[in-house]
């Protein structure tokens, strides 16, 4: 019980850094910019398999399937850094390990991959996307909605590095 939560300290003090780190300008407000135009999801390698040989210049819509296995994708601790990088629309070349590391620690708290299940999707705009993701807590009966973007960026579905830190700081705000 004691290293349970000793695992846990340790990993939520890590999202608290990497939450900083992601968002280095704002520590203390809500976040409210979750849905910023900054966001980019991309689909998972594989998820390219449905029947769009049509290959015109429009980008296609982000289904709810898509963000779920990119998200999923993401907060997995078995996902290789390399892999989770190209799942995000970030410029750091050190995002990887920081994905890895807040992936770590999500399953460590408790929230798991499969905590985390996409309800809808919104497009906002033709390279843009909002999915309503619920997030089974395991600290309260009923799942937590927050909005979670995506940008297409050159052809393919992203998180946004605003969603990665917004999340980063919901672990944070876990500290116990």
């Amino acid at each position: 019980m004691n290293i349970r939560k000793s695992m846990a300290t340790a990993a939520l003090i890590g999202l608290a850094a990497f939450g900083a780190a992601a968002c280095s300008d704002d520590s203390t407000s809500n976040s409210s910019t979750a849905t910023s135009s900054v966001a980019t999801e991309t689909s998972a390698e594989a998820s390219t398999s449905s029947s769009s040989d049509a290959g015109g210049d429009t980008a296609s819509a982000l289904e709810a399937t898509e963000a779920q296995t990119t998200l999923r994708t993401v907060l997995s601790p078995d996902t290789d850094p390399a892999e989770s990088a190209k799942l995000v629309d970030s410029t750091d070349p050190g995002i990887g390990m920081q994905l890895s590391g807040l992936a770590r620690g999500f399953t460590a708290a408790g929230y798991t991959p499969d905590k985390f299940t996409v309800t809808t999707v919104t497009a906002d705009g033709a390279d843009s996307a909002t999915a309503n993701v619920e997030v089974a807590s395991p600290h309260t009966p009923a799942p937590v909605a927050m909005p979670v973007t995506f940008v297409n960026a050159g052809g393919q579905w992203k998180l946004s590095s605003t969603s990665i830190a917004d999340l980063a700081s919901m672990g944070g705000s876990h500290g116990g």
